[in-house]
């Protein structure tokens, strides 16, 4: 599970400076071709690892995730999203793998309800799929932010 992590770290450390440098219109902006912008697919790779590593795995059903309802699976843009919500995401996309790895290693993980997602279809009976599942998710919408970042 390190190298899972490492390599999820590394992808959403890129994703960074894309942010960064587009202003939030351009953030909000809904290319040709797409459902959604920038500013939703960084909500959802932050929201999007939460409900599979805690609620779907059964591990804390009920925990609360900020944002969940606008970001999760088959939502799109209701709003213009604004410049505090992107930085609550921005500062949350190192920190929340940090907080599900130190809760890996506290073992919280060890037993967990089997779950299959629509986008991949592969049932997930133990943690470090569910991790895989959420490292190739990411790299699944950072490829649609960097294509959609040259449409805009």
């Amino acid at each position: 599970m390190q190298h899972q992590f490492l390599f999820s770290k590394s992808i959403r450390s890129k994703i960074i400076p894309l942010y960064q440098s587009l202003t939030i219109e351009q953030l909000n902006k809904i290319p040709n071709g797409f459902r959604n912008n920038l500013a939703w697919h960084l909500g959802h790779i932050v929201v999007t690892n939460d409900i599979l590593c805690y609620i779907k795995t059964g591990v804390q059903p009920e925990k609360e995730i900020p944002y969940m309802d606008q970001y999760k699976n088959g939502s799109v843009p209701e709003k213009f999203i604004e410049r505090s919500e992107i930085d609550y995401f921005l500062n949350r996309l190192l920190p929340s793998l940090e907080a599900i790895e130190a809760d890996f290693q506290k073992g919280i993980f060890k037993e967990i309800q089997p779950y299959a997602t629509m986008t991949f279809g592969v049932e997930m009976k133990d943690i470090a799929t569910y991790f895989a599942c959420c490292e190739h998710h990411d790299i699944l919408h950072y490829g649609n932010m960097q294509a959609m970042k040259k449409l805009i």
